[in-house]
C-alpha cells in the first residue's frame, strides 16, 4: 500500500509542477499580448517551458501542459496573436520535432517546411475570411496579414520568407538548448522538479 501511496504522491508532484509551469507559460504569453512587437519571441519562450516539461516528464505531461496553456491563454486573451501561434505551432512543435529528427536530412527539412506552410496557410485562410471578408488577391492577403497598409508590395512576402528563416533558427535553437540542458542544467533542474 505504501508503494501505491508513493506513486500517487509522485504523480501529484508531477501534476503540480506541470500546472505551475503551465501558469508560467500563460503569463509569458500574456506578456506577448501586452508587448505586441515581442509576441512571436515570447511565444517561443513559452514553448521552451513546455519543452522543459517534455525533457523531464515525457510527452504525456508535455501535451497535457500544452493543452492547458493553450486553452487558458485563448480564454484570457483571444484577441492576441501569441496564443494562436502557441496553439498552431510553437506549443506542440518541440514534441513533434523528436519524431521528425529521426528522418534523414532532406525529408526532415521538407516535412518541417511543409508543417510551417500548412500552419501559415491556415492562418492566411482564416485571415482572408474573417478579416478581409473573402475579398482580395493572394498578394493583398499576404500584405495585410504580414505587413502594414503603407508598406511596399514586397514587405509581406519578405516577412513571410523571414518566418521560414526564424522557424528553422528556432528548430536549431531547440537542439542547442537540449545540449546545454543535458550537460549543464539537467542535474540541478531534476533535483528541484523530480
Amino acid at each position: 500500500m505504501s508503494k501505491q501511496r508513493s506513486s500517487t504522491a509522485f504523480q501529484t508532484k508531477r501534476l503540480t509542477v506541470c500546472a505551475l509551469l503551465s501558469a508560467l507559460a500563460v503569463v509569458v504569453l500574456g506578456l506577448g499580448a501586452i508587448i505586441q512587437i515581442m509576441d512571436i519571441t515570447l511565444t517561443m519562450v513559452a514553448s521552451f517551458v513546455i519543452l522543459l516539461i517534455f525533457w523531464c516528464y515525457g510527452k504525456r505531461y508535455a501535451f497535457m501542459s500544452f493543452g492547458v496553456t493553450g486553452i487558458l491563454s485563448l480564454i484570457l486573451m483571444p484577441q492576441s496573436f501569441a496564443p494562436w501561434m502557441f496553439l498552431g505551432l510553437f506549443g506542440y512543435y518541440p514534441m513533434v520535432k523528436t519524431g521528425m529528427d529521426r528522418l534523414s536530412k532532406i525529408p526532415r527539412v521538407l516535412l518541417k517546411a511543409a508543417l510551417l506552410t500548412i500552419v501559415l496557410g491556415v492562418y492566411l485562410v482564416i485571415f482572408y475570411f474573417f478579416t478581409m471578408q473573402g475579398s482580395g488577391s493572394l498578394q493583398d492577403v499576404v500584405l495585410m496579414a504580414f505587413g502594414e497598409p503603407g508598406d511596399g508590395q514586397w514587405m509581406g512576402w519578405a516577412i513571410l520568407f523571414l518566418s521560414y528563416v526564424m522557424f528553422f533558427c528556432y528548430d536549431i535553437l531547440i537542439d542547442r538548448l537540449l545540449i546545454i540542458y543535458r550537460y549543464k542544467w539537467q542535474a540541478r533542474v531534476e533535483k528541484w522538479i523530480k
